[in-house]
């Protein structure tokens, strides 16, 4: 008993276990034809919203005498209803919803993880964390986005505080359910005992032991974030109008749903596959760290 509680603190304990299993995880993932398909098209996406826009024309370049061109060699996705490039227009349009993705779930990953872990290892403040959490969860995700969007004000900025704000605290509850069932595990009452301080438990088991749950969580916020944004853009609440966007596209393209399906077809397909792979890559990756939930 004296040796184990010896050697938890340094190094010794649980964490090249974790990391090992982890490490080999993701090599049995990466094995799996249908992540491997949904991660390719997700990278595809991914650089063709970051570098294409660089090498596109000007995506509010407005062309009367080229309305409503359906798909053709010059605009291989055609025209909307003002002569833009529908082309053009989407890889602006990904650029944006991925930024507003990512930020916001590095954003949520970041703040939700350290109040669930703060919430799960300071009891005395845990019950005031979790009433605030819990007041925000009561409150519909599009209608507080709204509210935040109002108080804020439009624009790029302003999207990704406010859908920070309304997803953070999914993310904390989560982290603070598993970090409660790390924190009673002996690991945690050995490390203790030796003297290790509370923010090294914190960082070196709590926090290893709430990969797999932080992972799903991003996944989840990624997706959600890109459909909210969309959403709003959608309703006119979201990006200015001058910035391109997969939900201001399929706006416009309301009253020409049978005379140009075109310009609702590109930038829903964009939004389907980004968010479809997204879920394929990490339902994937959690089912092999975690096989128990593949097995529900």
């Amino acid at each position: 008993m004296s040796q184990d509680l010896t050697t938890a603190p340094q190094g010794a304990g649980p964490e090249p276990t974790v990391g090992l299993r982890r490490s080999g995880a993701l090599r049995q993932a990466l094995r799996r034809p249908a992540i491997i398909i949904a991660g390719g098209l997700f990278i595809v996406i991914c650089v063709a919203a970051s570098l294409g826009p660089f090498f596109a024309g000007d995506p509010n370049a407005f062309n009367a005498l080229e309305r409503l061109q359906a798909p053709s060699l010059a605009h291989p996705f055609g025209t909307d209803n003002l002569g833009r490039d529908i082309a053009v227009r989407v890889l602006f349009g990904g650029r944006a919803s991925l930024l507003v993705g990512f930020a916001v779930g590095l954003v949520s990953v970041a703040v939700g993880s350290l109040i669930g872990i703060a919430a799960a290892m300071f009891r005395p403040v845990d019950l005031l964390l979790m009433r605030v959490v819990d007041g925000i969860m009561s409150f519909p995700i599009i209608v507080l986005a709204l509210s935040m969007m109002a108080i804020l004000g439009p624009g790029l900025q302003t999207v990704i505080i406010s859908l920070s704000i309304v997803l953070v605290p999914s993310v904390a509850r989560v982290v603070r359910g598993r970090a409660l069932v790390v924190s009673q595990l002996p690991m945690i009452d050995a490390a203790r005992m030796v003297g290790a301080s509370r923010w090294r438990i914190m960082r070196t088991y709590v926090l290893a032991h709430c990969v797999t749950p932080v992972l799903v969580q991003a996944a989840i916020v990624f997706t959600t974030a890109v459909l909210i944004e969309s959403a709003l853009s959608f309703i006119g609440a979201g990006l200015p109008p001058d910035t391109p966007s997969w939900g201001a596209s399929l706006a416009e393209s309301r009253n020409y749903l049978q005379t140009a399906w075109w310009m609702w077809l590109f930038p829903g397909l964009a939004l389907l596959a980004t968010v479809l792979s997204a879920n394929v890559v990490i339902d994937g990756v959690r089912d092999v760290l975690d096989p128990r939930s593949a097995r529900r």
